[in-house]
């Protein structure tokens, strides 16, 4: 064993191989597995192939543990490809395999800021290790439109470490399983020189449970009852002319059937008609639904008046019809679903970069939520599209100013991949962060209603058309993440990489004078 470790340390390809292995482990961390054991290995793993290399050589491990994670983790882009866009399956294989190979870098650039910065200090291999870690999973909310997808801290819906999320976050999360990680490589590695603090790392873990038990919002006294359809509409029928009018009625006699609901949510772009092409159809729907006071909420795209300057007149937007009003088009976007960088020069070469609706314009930042009126009174639900619901900080944001957390999505793109499980398993954790109740209508599935403590209390089976039907309670109150967000987690980080980089470089004349 202790050869094998020695081995892993030192240059070579083995400690590339294991690296990129310990990656693919890290993905068993994650939905549906749930293993979160294996995301700390995977730190372990990782903090120990460092140990002994150089710069340039913790590049490509980092890129190694990131190409492994991601090959697993994100394979599902394969089938968007594939299965969707008419794409041969050998370059569905290729781009799938290239995309895995771009973000990796984003692990590459860890591997070096971490060996280039801190590692050379005592407490680098350790509380640097986690700094870092946690900056480049901020670096991957943003740079590139972000991609905050397999975040460890999103592993621990059902780990002890769950009770930290209202507080902190799945970044603050992440900064305990990664130190935790780098601490047991320590171990391993030195146990005879272990600090004694080193141990504090289980602290947290230990009063994770406590902090659970916390309720840090409250119900309003309104319960209200919701429901959220489930089309079931193949992908390669959905947008086609004549498709509109059958989902249409489709969704129509489901929600009829379900009268007495307050709220009732279809998927995203579950009218494929665009918004001033479906007035309508909307206005048909707001008839019926004001006569049975019901709030209905669904996806739909949206056209700009011509006179509108914008870099595309569309938006993948949410609506509310009957007693419910407001719209909200969406944040963030996929990169290469709904817009397509480079298009000048890309469209037109295959056709994944042709799907459908794949020419989005970003909505504002500074949208507000979505109303509904239930019993002559109105409150405010936070409307999330698909890919929104990743982004822990838009969802604090919009959730401080609302009751009750809305999603919509069409992970039909997938198939039966683990994609759409992940995608559900990051919408609990935002139901966690702010303690809200969670309403998810997808097209395909999953579909489900999810409680404060990110547990799902119903859901239906994937790939049926049904209805689900539930009772959620309004919330008001905020947790500690909803007032502060992931900053106070960051800015700690990069304070604490500084000083471990600061007192790192002070070490080298002191060493030099002893001699």
């Amino acid at each position: 064993m202790k050869n094998l470790i020695e081995s892993l340390k030192r240059p070579g390809y083995l400690g590339v191989f294991v690296s990129m292995l310990a990656g693919g482990l890290t993905t068993l961390s994650f939905a549906p597995w749930f293993w979160w054991p294996l995301g700390v290995l995977g730190c372990a793993v990782l903090a120990i192939t460092l140990n002994d290399v150089n710069v340039k050589q913790a590049f490509w491990r980092g890129w190694s543990y990131g190409f492994g994670l991601f090959i697993t983790g994100v394979s599902w882009v394969y089938i968007s490809m594939a299965e969707h866009s008419n794409t041969a399956v050998w370059l569905s294989l290729l781009m799938t395999i290239s995309f895995a190979a771009f973000i990796a870098f984003f692990y590459a650039l860890f591997g070096y800021a971490y060996k280039r910065w801190v590692s050379s200090h005592a407490l680098g291999n350790t509380l640097g290790f986690a700094a870092i870690w946690v900056l480049g999973e901020w670096f991957r909310t943003w740079f590139l439109t972000g991609f905050p997808w397999l975040f460890l801290g999103d592993a621990h819906l059902n780990s002890p470490l769950s009770g930290w999320a209202p507080v902190v976050g799945t970044l603050g999360i992440t900064f305990m399983v990664a130190l935790t990680g780098a601490v047991l490589a320590q171990a391993v590695q030195k146990r005879s020189e272990m600090h004694k603090g080193y141990w504090l790392v289980l602290l947290p873990w230990v009063l994770g449970p406590l902090l659970a038990s916390i309720e840090w919002t409250q119900p309003t006294g309104r319960a209200i009852k919701v429901a959220a359809i489930q089309g079931n509409v193949p992908q390669d029928f959905k947008w086609k002319t004549e498709a509109i009018e059958p989902t249409l009625k489709d969704y129509s006699y489901a929600t009829w059937a379900v009268a007495d609901a307050d709220l009732v949510v279809w998927p995203e772009t579950a009218i494929t008609l665009l918004l001033n092409d479906a007035q309508y159809v909307l206005d048909q729907l707001t008839k019926q639904a004001k006569a049975d006071e019901t709030n209905l909420i669904t996806g739909i795209p949206y056209l700009h008046s011509p006179l509108k300057t914008v870099a595309s007149p569309y938006h993948n937007s949410v609506i509310g019809v009957g007693l419910a009003e407001g719209i909200y088009h969406k944040q963030k976007l996929v990169p290469f679903g709904e817009y397509v960088p480079f298009a000048e020069y890309i469209r037109g070469v295959i056709d994944f970069f042709n799907l459908p609706m794949s020419s989005f314009s970003r909505g504002s930042s500074d949208q507000g939520p979505l109303k509904i009126k239930v019993d002559g009174q109105w409150y405010s639900v936070a409307p999330f599209i698909c890919y929104e619901i990743v982004y822990p900080n838009l969802v604090a944001k919009l959730a401080a100013q609302s009751e009750i957390l809305v999603t919509i999505s069409n992970d039909a793109w997938f198939g039966r991949s683990i994609g759409p499980k992940q995608h559900m398993a990051m919408a609990q954790m935002r139901a966690l962060e702010t303690g809200r109740y969670l309403i998810r209508s997808t097209n395909t599935g999953i579909t489900a209603l999810v409680d404060p403590k990110g547990k799902i209390l119903k859901a239906l089976p994937t790939y049926e058309q049904g209805t689900l039907v539930g009772e959620a309670k309004l919330m008001t109150g905020n947790t500690p993440f909803m007032l502060l967000g992931y900053w106070p987690v960051v800015l700690f980080a990069f304070l604490l990489a500084a000083v471990i980089n600061f007192r790192s470089r002070r070490q080298v004349p002191e060493t030099l004078t002893a001699e």
